[in-house]
């Protein structure tokens, strides 16, 4: 079937099997992962530029050691924001170097934010002074403590 006269589009083994390889390092050259995957170079080249036309794939980011720039303490701040704050809180999250993520769920509390401080002091004074702004409640604050990949 077609939309808009253009061929349904099909994830298949080979494309899965890029994502993987993707997912486990993103920095892999077209070659290494045609050497991984038993398919040429442009096979492989042509596959990953289709993945990102299509917004299968949506960039590729440095996995960051945070302590070792001194960022010591990284926490979760989830919270609830009243409807006429949503776009305020998300534009601000936006320009935040310290938030790395905000995350919208479904739940009891909508928001997490994802926040990184040189200690954990610091996160609660951040979130202390620039985020009552917004009207959050509803608050919750989780320290990270370990990750396992």
């Amino acid at each position: 079937m077609s939309v808009n006269g253009e061929k349904k589009f099909k994830i298949d083994a080979l494309d899965i099997k890029i994502i993987e390889i993707m997912e486990e390092d993103c920095s892999k050259s077209y070659d290494e992962i045609s050497k991984e995957t038993g398919k040429s170079l442009w096979t492989v080249r042509d596959r990953i530029i289709l993945l990102k036309q299509r917004g299968v794939i949506k960039g590729c980011k440095a996995q960051v050691d945070f302590p070792s720039i001194g960022m010591h303490c990284r926490a979760f701040l989830s919270f609830n924001v009243p409807a006429e704050m949503i776009d305020k809180i998300v534009k601000f999250a936006r320009t935040q170097s310290r938030i790395k993520r905000t995350i919208i769920t479904t739940g009891q509390r909508r928001f997490v934010m994802e926040i990184l401080g040189e200690d954990c002091s610091e996160i609660r004074e951040y979130a202390r002074k620039e985020l009552p702004q917004f009207g959050i409640y509803d608050i919750d604050l989780q320290v990270v403590l370990d990750e396992i990949q």
